[in-house]
């Protein structure tokens, strides 16, 4: 048993499975599941999805119906539907993950933000678990054309009487999502993120740096209504989970100097197609860094050394 790391080690499951995979979630989202359908192996002949699909997640955008067509082109693929499904359940025959990530872009760690989810590795001969998987096939009832079309026929009327916004869990997927291990932040003064969240900004801001900040605050996507120490908390928090700053908080906890955050910034983008300057980004990382997280790092200003210090708790 052991306590994974959810986007990865889904694919991970996926990839190596041999005959079958089997998949619940309340929620699925159509490129998070084409994004595991692509990498099953050509071996699996059984693939069986578990969804809920009721009206109203159709309608908040929680999960799709073209989920239905994409299983249908795979291989042995089946999608049944339970409605009462609360459960998120990963298994390719020999080992199972269980926990709270559902099979969306945010659920797995694949948007930006994402949630913080859990998913906790079993074998298959942990008890209860094949009689538990058993019980939710005996339960479930197979999807087909014509109770797909209607959900949709429902989900559309409830569009029409009771509009809805794409609940936080899900977020908005795009048919290609983008690379959010590559995310750095752009608005060269921080300190002014909250005044643009809160709609100031475009009259006292230099415009690039304006653009740069409604670009980090559509990424970051911080809740509305929030306070300005919920604000800095909240972005705070994001900011420990992207991928690339948490590398460099690695380094930082041994002194990182201008000329290595250079070096590893340009080796991060050497493959994408948007090029960075490193050393302007590396001065905007570190001002939000020390603006954010000044319990955290401090920078040594003789040399612009970023160091991160022992983490003092927040009064």
């Amino acid at each position: 048993m052991s306590v994974v790391v959810p986007g990865e080690a889904v694919l991970e499951l996926v990839r190596g499975a041999t005959s079958r995979v089997f998949i619940a979630a309340p929620y699925i989202k159509l490129p998070s599941i084409r994004r595991l359908t692509t990498e099953i192996s050509a071996t699996v002949r059984e693939c069986i999805c578990v969804t809920r699909w009721l009206p109203e997640d159709i309608a908040a955008g929680a999960c799709d119906l073209e989920i239905f067509d994409e299983l249908a082109c795979v291989p042995g693929g089946r999608l049944l539907i339970h409605p009462h499904l609360h459960a998120k359940y990963y298994s390719d025959g020999a080992r199972a993950l269980v926990g709270s990530a559902n099979l969306t872009a945010r659920g797995l760690g694949w948007h930006t933000p994402s949630n913080v989810e859990l998913l906790v590795a079993l074998p298959r001969e942990f008890p209860g678990l094949s009689d538990w998987e058993a019980m939710l096939l005996r339960s479930a009832v197979p999807a087909t054309e014509q109770l797909r079309d209607q959900i949709r026929a429902q989900a559309d009327e409830l569009r029409q009487t009771h509009p809805v916004q794409n609940i936080p869990d899900v977020g908005n997927e795009a048919e290609e999502e983008p690379d959010t291990r590559l995310w750095v932040p752009l608005c060269p003064t921080p300190e002014r993120l909250w005044g643009v969240y809160r709609g100031h900004g475009a009259d006292t801001m230099v415009s690039s740096a304006f653009e740069a900040a409604r670009a980090d605050l559509a990424a970051l996507a911080p809740p509305q209504g929030l306070t300005v120490n919920l604000f800095t908390a909240y972005i705070a928090g994001i900011l420990r989970q992207m991928p690339i700053l948490v590398e460099i908080d690695k380094l930082a906890a041994t002194g990182l100097t201008d000329g290595r955050a250079h070096d590893f910034l340009a080796d991060c983008f050497k493959e994408t197609p948007e090029q960075i300057n490193p050393d302007q980004t590396w001065r905007v990382i570190k001002r939000w860094l020390v603006y954010f997280l000044p319990e955290v790092y401090r920078l040594e200003t003789s040399q612009e050394v970023l160091v991160k210090g022992r983490e003092l708790p927040r009064r």
